[in-house]
């Protein structure tokens, strides 16, 4: 047996049994991608809520000292059983024992603290006052610390490239046809600012997620009933600005999950520029057009089971191939805003799939985007060469120039009409399409009349027609690096 392909023998003990639990995991996302989603697990993962509902149960008393109703050594109880509590023994204790979620909480910090301690935790509140608050800070939580930067990352490579390439003049493709051309650096940066913009939406989004400390049917009376009457909203709202949230009013038993909704169409439409860019690069790499490649592809080859000298653009078809699966997502989200009377049990099950997978998936995206986007190499003798046709054949060029000097041929008409039979003869005969014009004597007439500039596009110098788009470009770069650097502010 060849050594070098014995890669489990390599392993250590903990790092087998983690690799054994992927391998028979259902979701790609563990599965699959596991190491790549590993930074979510202390946010997304059921791990993350039994730690959250403990500091929530926590905050809850920590607040309560302020009006009296707890002794400040008893907050202190509890804050350090957060230190010894066990998710999985919460997990089986409510697997095995309470049969619910909350309760299994509350009885694993009653292993660590006094009998009148335990008594103080969960005050007039019900589960879902500290699920879904729970739910709001991680998922809030998780955007900020962990998705937002890899996204910051990506539109700053994006940038820099952007830069570097604004001399690259492209052929322009509109319909998959070629036609004027573009400052390939000028592409990049609209992708960078477009990503940017759904980045900036998706951060309202996110600010947007609030909690609830409200009780059961969401009146508060029960929560007077245990901190006193009046003091509901009060103690509501001090206890999520620990979490840094703010209270959900329309709040029943559950937090409306509309905020949910419209934190994933923001992933969505985020994932849907970034998979129009992905698809972009893809079709570049294409053997048709072969504009761009990437340099460890290239190097390494053999993308391709059959083909040994293949170079395929793998990690944008997988990036691309993500877009259907996060949106996927929106179903649930939208039918969890549905909700019978104060609450039902319908989001029990919904809420622990969405929108956490869908995070999950644009976070990975765009972490195999900043691994690929600094082996992107720029073919620029193929863009080149692309663009020849174009030197050769400036018709929307020529066509744009015709409708500047308001000319109309005394035979074919207007100049769209002129550059249509001319450019006719010109790909009959294998000839440029200037050449084919100047022979008819009333272009030649116009044509001697043009400014320099001009006339020189019609020749194929198309560096003159590229109109302001590095201006445009310029004014892209600088909002999406200001998206990119700027701190993200809390709601």
């Amino acid at each position: 047996m060849d050594e070098d392909l014995d890669l489990v023998s390599k392993l250590g003990a903990e790092e087998k049994a983690v690799a054994e639990f992927r391998l028979k995991s259902i979701s790609p996302d563990d599965g699959k991608y596991g190491k790549s989603a590993d930074r979510l697990r202390d946010y997304l993962s059921a791990e993350a809520e039994w730690r959250e509902c403990v500091k929530i149960q926590s905050f809850l008393l920590e607040v309560r000292t302020s009006y009296g109703k707890v002794r400040p050594e008893q907050a202190c109880e509890v804050i350090n059983s957060s230190k010894k509590i066990s998710p999985l023994n919460m997990s089986l204790l409510e697997e095995k024992v309470t049969k619910h979620d909350q309760l299994a909480v509350i009885e694993e910090i009653g292993r660590y603290v006094k009998p009148e301690t335990k008594a103080l935790l969960h005050p007039g509140t019900t589960s879902y006052d500290i699920l879904d608050t729970a739910r709001s800070s991680l998922l809030k939580r998780a955007w900020c610390e962990v998705v937002r930067p890899e996204i910051s990352n990506s539109i700053e490579q994006l940038c820099n490239l952007a830069e570097r390439s604004m001399n690259i003049l492209q052929v322009g493709r509109t319909h998959l046809q070629d036609t004027s051309p573009v400052p390939f650096g000028a592409t990049l940066a609209g992708y960078a600012a477009r990503i940017a913009n759904r980045t900036e939406l998706c951060d309202k989004y996110f600010n947007a997620l609030k909690g609830k400390i409200s009780g059961i049917v969401g009146t508060g009376a029960s929560i007077e009933m245990v901190i006193g009457k009046d003091k509901a909203l009060d103690f509501e709202k001090k206890v999520l600005a620990l979490l840094n949230l703010k209270p959900d009013y329309t709040a029943t038993q559950i937090v409306q999950k509309e905020a949910w909704a419209d934190v994933g169409h923001g992933l969505t439409t985020l994932m849907h520029v970034l998979a129009d860019f992905t698809n972009d690069i893809r079709m570049l790499y294409s053997s048709a057009i072969g504009e761009v490649t990437s340099r460890d592809n290239a190097e390494r080859l053999g993308g391709s089971s059959a083909d040994a000298t293949k170079n395929n653009p793998i990690q944008y078809e997988n990036i691309t191939g993500k877009v259907a699966v996060v949106e996927s997502g929106m179903r649930i989200l939208y039918e969890m805003i549905h909700s019978d009377f104060q609450r039902d049990g319908r989001d029990m099950v919904q809420g622990r799939y969405q929108p956490q997978s869908m995070m999950t998936q644009v976070f990975e995206s765009f972490s195999r985007l900043n691994t690929s986007l600094p082996q992107l190499s720029i073919n620029e003798d193929i863009i080149s060469k692309n663009l020849e046709s174009i030197r050769r054949n400036p018709s929307e060029a020529m066509v744009a120039i015709l409708r500047g000097e308001s000319w109309i041929h005394s035979k074919y008409g207007i100049g769209h009409d002129f550059v249509k039979e001319i450019g006719k003869k010109a790909k009959k005969e294998s000839r440029g399409l200037t050449e084919v014009a100047l022979e008819d004597q009333e272009f030649k007439l116009l044509y001697d009349k043009l400014p320099v500039y001009k006339r020189e596009i019609l020749n194929g110098k198309l560096e003159n027609y590229i109109g302001c788009s590095v201006e445009k470009a310029i004014k892209n770069i600088d909002y999406a690096q200001t998206i990119a650097r700027g701190k993200q502010q809390n709601g």
